[in-house]
């Protein structure tokens, strides 16, 4: 089939360039001039594990080509995705400009051409409960195009998006037409392995579904956020009730990780969205407040335990973060614990050493001179009095761990992921102070070394 996308960011060019590689005809339309000579180029403007090796292979077959011309790219399209920006509003409402405005560029192109073949147009975006709805109405009023809407909300993971996109655990297709429902089953047939996978459904329950999955994950992942105070308060482990409550059926193992705090551009935007659209149903959401509260919460209280901690005054003190990204393999800050974590400190009088193996050119956009930007994470533990680890880089947990001791002002770290190993920080003489699980303390090594 022949597909356009419009808004090749980060769901569009993977989304993009996964059905490619199932073997439709892809037009990505990019109007950022930078980025639009880049992916001409053949290069990915963002970091995501595999998909430049993918964008290489289809982008020199021409089954992704990429342009600034809507018009060009939907000449041929039966189905166009709209994959642009639905940023949140000063009183938490949907920006619904870019939308409309692509979804009406799409249209006046069609009717410029006097098609009148179908067009079925997908929202990838994330929107709130009645948002397809309306568009399709405005585009209605605003073209005599023969298109259809549906809403096709996206469950990519940042690090594993490509992996995601050819292996879906499920289609979600919300709409109105059985036209293009079977458009849409078209389009996904290769990626279909059981029928029960691809669901359809009214706009509204498709719009939903993306925010009720967010929220309840994000509620699960904060759940355990709060056991680690009372895992710490009583001596317990969070890792063996992590294993002991996921092992059971009904609950799962995903998402139970304890940490200091969530973040990236899905979990915070759509439980923050989540609320306002329960407001305007005329109801507070108790259950998604508390979600964010907890999660705000949590970085702070992880500040507060350096500080408790540290044994000497923070201010003053230099502290090493380690890790920038919301999450490993990726570059994205957006909402990283990161943020809080660095300002906490820098507001406490703090000098910040960071580092991070992808994130670091975001960060420095935010932070600027505040911060010192380290190119390795052993330059940046040299002379610090403690580190915070915020990311779960992998690469973190192989550093050589006494040659960073012997070059710190004291050894420790505090593990926000708690993707480090308690014997090592141990055997290398570190204060090693995890979330919710018991702590390395050495003291007597530390009170020799002094």
């Amino acid at each position: 089939m022949d597909v356009a996308i419009i808004g090749c960011g980060y769901v569009g060019l993977v989304t993009g360039t996964c059905l490619a590689a199932i073997g439709h005809t892809v037009k990505g339309v990019e109007k950022d001039p930078r980025k639009l000579k880049t992916l001409q180029d053949g290069h990915c403007p963002i970091f995501e594990p595999g998909l430049q090796e993918l964008l290489n292979e289809n982008y020199a077959s021409g089954q992704i080509q990429f342009t600034g011309n809507v018009k060009d790219a939907v000449r041929d399209a039966e189905v166009v995705f709209l994959c642009v920006g639905t940023p949140p509003k000063p009183d938490g409402t949907v920006d619904m400009s870019f939308l409309e405005g692509a979804g009406k560029e799409v249209c006046d192109a069609l009717a410029e051409m006097n098609s009148e073949y179908l067009v079925t147009i997908v929202v990838k975006s994330t929107v709130p409960a009645g948002t397809n709805r309306k568009l399709y109405n405005f585009l209605r009023e605003q073209t005599k195009a023969h298109v259809q809407v549906v809403s096709n909300p996206e469950f990519l993971k940042e690090g594993t998006a490509v992996q995601d996109c050819m292996n879906p655990d499920r289609i979600v297709i919300g709409g109105e037409s059985p036209e293009a429902f079977r458009m849409m089953r078209r389009l996904y047939d290769p990626l279909i392995k059981r029928e029960d996978n691809f669901m359809t459904m009214n706009w509204e329950s498709a719009e939903l579904t993306k925010y009720a999955a967010n929220s309840m994950l994000a509620a699960r992942i904060s759940f355990m956020n709060e056991m680690t105070i009372l895992c710490e308060f009583y001596g317990a482990d969070v890792e063996d009730i992590r294993k002991g409550i996921g092992s059971d059926n009904r609950i799962g193992p995903a998402f139970l990780r304890a940490g200091c705090g969530y973040g990236g551009s899905c979990f915070p935007k759509d439980v923050a969205a989540m609320e306002h659209i329960s407001k305007a149903a005329g109801y507070e959401n108790l259950f998604t407040n508390a979600i964010q509260t907890v999660n705000k919460n949590q970085k702070k209280r992880f500040v507060d335990k350096i500080e408790a901690k540290l044994g000497r005054p923070i201010a003053g003190a230099t502290i090493a973060v380690w890790g920038l990204a919301f999450k490993a393999d990726t570059d994205d800050i957006r909402e990283s614990a990161a943020l809080d974590v660095i300002q906490y400190l820098l507001d406490k009088g703090a000098t910040v050493r960071a580092h991070d193996y992808k994130g670091m050119e975001h960060m420095k956009q935010v932070f600027k001179d505040q911060v010192e930007w380290c190119t390795d994470p052993v330059t940046a533990a040299a002379g610090a009095d403690a580190v915070a680890l915020t990311t779960d880089w992998p690469q973190y947990t192989t550093l050589p761990f006494r040659k960073i001791a012997a070059t710190m002002n004291q050894p420790m770290i505090f593990d926000g992921r708690n993707c480090l190993h308690r014997d090592v920080m141990r055997e290398n003489g570190f204060q090693y102070f995890p979330m919710g699980r018991p702590p390395v303390e050495n003291k007597l090594r530390l009170k020799n070394k002094v």
